[in-house]
Order: structure tokens, then C-alpha cells, then sequence
């Protein structure tokens, strides 16, 4: 039995490491029920139903692992809802987490939902239809949730209000946002301190908000924000101190949900860095199963590893949808450049002399065909960078972008090496068509670049640059209007 005070609060079924262990928890609901406790040790607004003691755990001591998941791990029911179903959690819940559970009345806070308005969350009806669908979800007692929709549709001030409502009927008491860079992280914390609630009041003035820089939460934090890279630090890496407790949090928030992976060049080795995509996906589920809590995902794109993560959207709104209601424009077709090299290809007929040069030896040798041998051009665009081809799609842009208008454009290169030489192409470029150019028009907005974080609020907010060579950084959920 676990106590808090003379509270008797839980029931452990402990078994041996082979047995398993999922099943063990009909033996804790078996002791729930004939427990004959005294008046000061009935735990409040006990008992329920059959069960005088609210919470049931179940556990053979091996550690958690998705795998074996009935073997393995701390297997846990709470008994007060007849829906509620068992399922395996990481590690202990803690006294304190206990307590708040306790004081948590999950129904009720469900029908606070209902009566509870949103005119003064200032959101438009496609954003008010999404965070109905979630609330919803969670009535069905779904712990797993995923909305997808169209990138520019407000995704984040969409979950400002949805995170408001939920923490003040008391459906959460603590939530995580998670974001995979410190971009986004910075982003959404000011979503968060500057949309306007009930009373014109923000956010930040109603609830304690933790940002990127804080670890821990404090006991009166509502919201953190944090890297996935962090959280991976502190779950599987934490040298100092233990990890943060599965409890922490009963509420995780994820922004852009299919990141799950781009390999990413653009992370600084502070955040952490990823052998392979498997490497991310694996330390991003981790994360994600370490904390015994409700998911939500946002995306505009579900990715396969986010469906199986979050299952599929309760709640789609689509960028056709979003330009028919006026709310974002539609684009032109595509004007695609078109070189002498893309349409022809690269081919070496049967018989061909072919030089070829060997990384082993650092020679040049001759070879004589047996095949033909023809190249993809797409795929050799991203493994080979030659300078005349980027020159000459540099002067088609050119002919076509004027680096002192107030719109912004954005390039897209393959590598660190690639932006730093279509910076210096397009500069060239610009000067050849339009004469003088300020050397600020283009940029490099890269993870190696000085402070790109400075450099993404200038590209924002500034007339200059007015043209952002990336490979990554900017890919995903950075939100520049003039683009």
C-alpha cells in the first residue's frame, strides 16, 4: 500500500521479473476493493464505486521497454473512472503527482468545456472546429491526438487558445510545448506572450510560463516550452541529476508533429545531433513515452512515423481549403529552369572512354564502357555542386527577383558549402542586372552562420535581407509573411 499522510492512496502488485505483468493489475483491483481502511486513511471523494483505494499499479521491476510493453515497466490503472484503462508508464508517478490527480476532476472539467466560451479567444472558425474536435478526442478519453492543418493557418495562436482553455477548467495542471529548434521554441513563447485572452489579458499574465532557458519547472508553472534535442538531454543524457519525473507533465504539445527528422545541419552541436533518421524517430518516441501524459500533435503534413505516433487527424483543414475562404493565397504555377544539362542528362555510350577518378589512390584513370551509362540529373544536383550550373540559375532568378523590393525570397541550397557559393552567384547576379546591390540584400540563414537567430528577426522584421539562403533551418514553421 502507498500512503500519502494517513491517506491510503495506492495499491503495488509486485511480481517476479518473468512474470507478465499487465494482467497482475486484476490482483491490485481485487485488494482495492476488500480494503477495510479507517476513517482518517479514506483518501477524499472516495470511495468509488467498488473501489476504496483510487490508483492500482502492477510491476515485475524490469525497466520499461516498448517492445515487451505487458512485460515490462510500471503497469498503472486509475480506478475512479469506470472508462479508464490500465497501461504502462515509465516509472513511478511521485507523491506530488499523486496529489495533483487527486485533486483533479476530469469530468468535470469536460463539461466546464462545454459551457465555457470562446468568442474572447479572437480565433477563426476553422481554428475554433479544431480545438473542438481535440476537446472532443479527450471526452473519448483519447491520449493520443493529432490536427492537421494547412502551414500559415495560425497553427500556434490555434493552440494558445486551446492550451488557455484546457489548463483553466483544470483539464491539465501542467502542459509541455515541444518544439524540434530554438527558433520555434522562440516563436511560439511569444505567441504566447502576446495574443490577447479574456480581458485583453495574454497568456503570460494569467498562467507562469516557463521558456527554452528554463530546466525545471517550478510547483505554479502552467506551460513549458523546450527542444526536443533538450529534452533528450535531460531524459536519457542527464549527468548531474535525475530525469525529470514521468508526472512532470500531463499534457505534451508538439509543434510541427512530422519533423520527426531532417538531418539536421542546421542544429548546433549545444542542442544535440542525430546519427540517422532512425537515431532521431527513436529519442524523439522516447521522449514522447517517458512522460505519462495526453499527446497532441500539430502538423500541416503527417508524416507515416506521426500517424503511428498519434494516430490519424481528428481535425484537417487543407491549403485548398484555406485559399477558397480567403485566408491564404493561392500560388502560380511553378516556373522551372530548365539547363542544357537538365534535359539532356548526362549519358556515356557503350564503348565510351570514360575518365574516372579514384578516392583510394587520388588518381585519374581511363575506362572503357561495357554498358551505357546514363545519370539522373535530379540526383546528381544534390551530390555534385558545380559553380557554372548554380551560375546560371543564379542569373535566371535574377532576371526575375529585385532585391530591393519589400517582398522576400527564400533559397533553398544542398549543403553548407552550397548556400555559401549561391550567396556569392547571386550577389554577382543582382549586380550584373541591377548595378549596385547592398552586400546585406543576401544573406546565409544557417545553423553555422553568426547568430542566425538575430539574422531569421531581421529577414522578419527588416527591409534587409531581402533574399535568405538556408538548407534547413528555415524549412519548417518560421513564420515570414513576405515570402
Amino acid at each position: 500500500m502507498l500512503f500519502i499522510g494517513m491517506h491510503a492512496v495506492a495499491v503495488v502488485e509486485a511480481k517476479k521479473g518473468a512474470r507478465d505483468v499487465s494482467a497482475s493489475i486484476e490482483q491490485a483491483k481485487r485488494y482495492s476493493r476488500g480494503y477495510e481502511s479507517k476513517a482518517a486513511e479514506a483518501p477524499p471523494d472516495g470511495p468509488w464505486g467498488d473501489y476504496r483505494v483510487p490508483f492500482l499499479f502492477a510491476t515485475n521491476g524490469r525497466p520499461y521497454l516498448k517492445q515487451i510493453e505487458t512485460k515490462s515497466g510500471v503497469w498503472f490503472l486509475d480506478a475512479r473512472r469506470a472508462t479508464n484503462h490500465s497501461r504502462a508508464l515509465d516509472g513511478w508517478i511521485t507523491p506530488d503527482g499523486i496529489s495533483g490527480m487527486l485533486r483533479q476532476d476530469i469530468d468535470a472539467a469536460h463539461e466546464a468545456l462545454k459551457k465555457e466560451p470562446t468568442e474572447y479567444l479572437g480565433l477563426r472558425d476553422y481554428q475554433l472546429r479544431a480545438i473542438d474536435a481535440v476537446e472532443q478526442a479527450l471526452e473519448e478519453d483519447r491520449r493520443e491526438i493529432l490536427i492537421a492543418m494547412a502551414t500559415g493557418t495560425g497553427k500556434t495562436r490555434t493552440c494558445v487558445g486551446l492550451c488557455y482553455r484546457l489548463l483553466k477548467v483544470k483539464r491539465f495542471r501542467r502542459i509541455l510545448f515541444l518544439v524540434d529548434r530554438t527558433a520555434l521554441g522562440i516563436q511560439a513563447t511569444n505567441a504566447f506572450k502576446d495574443a490577447r485572452l479574456e480581458n485583453l489579458q495574454t497568456f503570460t499574465d494569467i498562467f507562469d510560463l516557463k521558456e527554452l532557458k528554463d530546466i525545471t519547472p517550478e510547483s505554479d508553472t502552467k506551460l513549458q516550452v523546450a527542444t526536443v534535442q533538450g529534452m533528450v538531454k535531460r531524459i536519457l543524457f542527464s549527468e548531474d541529476e535525475a530525469p525529470p519525473p514521468i508526472d512532470q507533465y500531463d499534457c505534451i504539445v508538439v509543434d510541427e508533429a512530422h519533423r520527426g527528422y531532417l538531418l539536421d545541419r542546421e542544429l548546433s552541436d549545444r542542442e544535440l545531433t542525430f546519427r540517422t533518421e532512425s537515431d532521431y524517430i527513436s529519442k524523439y518516441r522516447r521522449v514522447l513515452e517517458h512522460f505519462d501524459c495526453v499527446k497532441i500533435g500539430l502538423t500541416a503534413t503527417p508524416a507515416l512515423h506521426t500517424t503511428e505516433i498519434f494516430g490519424q487527424p481528428v481535425y484537417e483543414y487543407s491549403y485548398r481549403e484555406a485559399v477558397v475562404d480567403g485566408y491564404l493565397v493561392d500560388h502560380e504555377p511553378p516556373t522551372r529552369i530548365v539547363t542544357a544539362l537538365a534535359a539532356d542528362g548526362i549519358t556515356w555510350r557503350v564503348g565510351e572512354e570514360l575518365e574516372t577518378y579514384s578516392p583510394s589512390t587520388g588518381e585519374l584513370q581511363l575506362s572503357l564502357l561495357n554498358d551505357e551509362v546514363h545519370v539522373d540529373v535530379d540526383t546528381f544536383n544534390k551530390r555534385v555542386v558545380t559553380e557554372n550550373f548554380n551560375r546560371v540559375v543564379c542569373k535566371f532568378v535574377a532576371e526575375r527577383i529585385d532585391p530591393s523590393f519589400d517582398e522576400k525570397t527564400l533559397v533553398f541550397c544542398v549543403s553548407d558549402d552550397h548556400a555559401d557559393m549561391v550567396v556569392k552567384l547571386l550577389k554577382q547576379a543582382f549586380r550584373n542586372q541591377y548595378g549596385s546591390v547592398e552586400d546585406d540584400a543576401v544573406v546565409k540563414i544557417t545553423g553555422s552562420a553568426d547568430k542566425p537567430l538575430q539574422l531569421i528577426r531581421r529577414y522578419r522584421n527588416e527591409q534587409l535581407p531581402s533574399v535568405a539562403v538556408t538548407v534547413d533551418l528555415l524549412t519548417t514553421g518560421v513564420d515570414v509573411p513576405k515570402i
